[in-house]
């Protein structure tokens, strides 16, 4: 069978993987933020003056509702709602929508398209860079089953598309650097793909320092130089003007805000996922982010806990490598690690497999060390360092992050995504490296590959029950279909001329402030998306109903639609 033959089922298998289920959990948090700026619309409906916010009548329309908006428009819902960020995709997804339509698989299938492309483009940038087709065959099967990538797949949210642009841009410098012909095109292409990874999401920017780091170890040419830093000019100027733009403005005021906030949250409401910045706590949240950016290591968080479950996995590597590197008789030296294996087995007080992995893991450290010491091709080697500080500095700006904010809240596997695709190819080459290693202790790794595999497919279908570790939210208990398509659906089933729809008004938090709204109308927003937009259905806001969703006939009597009971269903 050809290597593009296998190319093309990898990709038809994580088409499947992440298809499936794609709209059947409702739209969530930040999702909800990507509806309503995609459609230009500002939530709680400051630019809506003529529908749910008419300053002298209480009723509205969906025609009204769905009436012509304009780029200020956009400005102003992704000011007031997304702090500026993530423009570039929002206003893709606004075109993409009039294609496709807005229910949740719609959206979501933007995230599916652009996490394929990443994939296929992993298959060119390893082919490319390291010269090793079965190696990127093995970087595509690891990103076709990687619980990481179908979650976001399945999230109509920025971090998909930002993910394929910091790939394309590293393409790009790399090819760059080469010295060819078209370095100065290949430089201003990473240029604008900076600049467009930086408009998905802000806190790419760590890959670009990076990226100069890079250029400063290996290209220390002044014309390197020169021409990186020309290039880098394009997306700081851009992040600038839009920062000075009626959309990005209040960016810096926003996360400034969000700062104080979530440090009154971390002192007095704190809880598994946002406490003080202490070491503890931190060293805490970066075991889960750890955990959930390398798929060898995916799941574990929730079997590690405990410092005593730590300590026994860390010392038993430690004699291991003493062992490795020191025994010389291999007879005596397997006999000593299994003995090593078996005692911490019997003194680990989770599941054993799990400890197994664990260490497996903590192993891939001297052996990445090892391999890139022994790499005798130096362009290669360059490639091993650009992965490595790929791979671990972006955790290092997290934990900067969260010294400067003073709460955890930024250590979360979204604010790092971007470095995924570089762990992909970190695992994917150890995996083949260890492979064709002539040692009998590569089988222990491989067995510990091989059982992880068989994790992560557990790990797949709790993520397909809405069960799976914290990669962009969680809940209490897993999500339904989305309650405002249900209720739309429902109400243009029995709406009859004179009947009138009632909304119900709740803030997620208690409203303040000088120019806050006396009541939401976002429960009113989100049930007009899904309305047809020349619909003449007579509705309105019911200020004291908190949660019903109720049709109220001419005749007075009133059926209920949909109970939203707080925030069960208020994903």
């Amino acid at each position: 069978m050809s290597k593009k033959l296998y190319l093309l089922i990898f990709l038809a298998v994580a088409f499947g993987l992440r298809f499936y289920k794609i709209g059947a959990h409702g739209l969530a948090g930040d999702e909800k933020y990507s509806l309503f700026v995609s459609q230009f619309t500002a939530y709680e409906g400051n630019n809506q003056k003529d529908s749910v916010r008419k300053p002298n009548s209480p009723y509205f329309t969906p025609k009204e509702f769905w009436s012509k908006k304009s780029t200020a428009d956009f400005f102003d819902a992704i000011a007031r709602l997304d702090t500026g960020n993530g423009a570039l995709y929002t206003f893709t997804l606004h075109f993409w929508s009039k294609i496709v339509g807005l229910h949740d698989a719609d959206l979501r299938l933007l995230s599916l398209l652009f996490n394929l492309a990443t994939i296929l483009l992993l298959y060119f940038f390893v082919k490319v860079h390291f010269k090793d087709e079965n190696l990127a065959l093995i970087a595509v099967f690891l990103a076709t089953i990687s619980p990481f990538y179908i979650a976001y797949s399945q999230i109509a949210r920025n971090y998909a598309m930002q993910f394929f642009l910091v790939l394309l841009a590293t393409h790009f410098l790399l090819l760059g650097l080469r010295n060819s012909n078209r370095t100065n095109l290949y430089f201003l292409l990473y240029g604008i793909t900076a600049l467009a990874a930086e408009l998905c999401h802000i806190s790419t920017f760590p890959i670009f320092l990076i990226h100069g780091l890079f250029v400063l170890i290996y290209y220390r040419k002044i014309s390197t130089i020169l021409r990186f830093g020309i290039s880098m000019v394009i997306p700081v100027l851009g992040v600038v003007l839009w920062l000075n733009s009626d959309g990005g403005k209040w960016l810096i005021d926003y996360v400034n805000n969000s700062v104080k906030t979530y440090n009154l949250l971390a002192q007095t409401q704190p809880d598994e996922f946002l406490s003080v910045a202490t070491p503890k706590n931190i060293v805490k949240q970066l075991m889960h982010v750890l955990s959930a950016m390398y798929i060898t290591a995916d799941g574990l968080y929730s079997q590690l806990k405990g410092l005593k479950n730590f300590l026994i996995a860390i010392i038993s590597i430690i004699v291991w490598m003493i062992v490795i590197f020191k025994v010389k008789n291999e007879k005596y030296r397997i006999i000593t690690l299994i003995s090593i294996f078996i005692t911490s087995l019997a003194l680990y007080s989770v599941s054993n497999f799990h400890f197994f992995i664990f260490c497996i893991n903590l192993s891939l450290i001297p052996t990445t060390y090892y391999f890139v010491m022994k790499e005798r091709d130096f362009e290669i080697r360059k490639l091993w360092v650009l992965l490595v500080l790929s791979s671990i500095l972006p955790f290092v700006f997290l934990v900067v992050f969260a010294l400067q904010d003073g709460n955890t809240f930024r250590i979360i596997p979204r604010y790092v995504g971007y470095s995924y695709v570089f762990n992909i190819m970190l695992i994917a080459i150890l995996f083949w490296r260890v492979y064709r290693f002539k040692m009998i202790l590569k089988y222990w790794k491989l067995l510990g590959f091989a059982i992880q595999l068989f994790f992560i497919t557990l790990l797949i279908f709790d993520l397909y029950d809405d069960k799976a570790p914290r990669y962009f939210m969680n809940f209490p208990e897993p999500r339904q279909e989305n309650p405002y398509t249900f209720a739309a659906d429902k109400i243009l089933k029995i709406y009859a001329k004179g009947d009138t729809v009632l909304y119900p008004s709740r803030f997620d938090s208690t409203p303040g402030g000088k120019f806050m709204p006396k009541y939401s109308v976002v429960d009113a927003q989100l049930v007009n998306f899904y309305l047809p937009k020349d619909s003449e259905i007579i509705q309105r806001v019911n200020p004291n109903e908190p949660d019903k969703i109720v049709l109220k006939r001419q005749s007075g009597q009133e059926i209920l639609i949909f109970d939203l009971k707080g925030t069960k269903y208020r994903y």
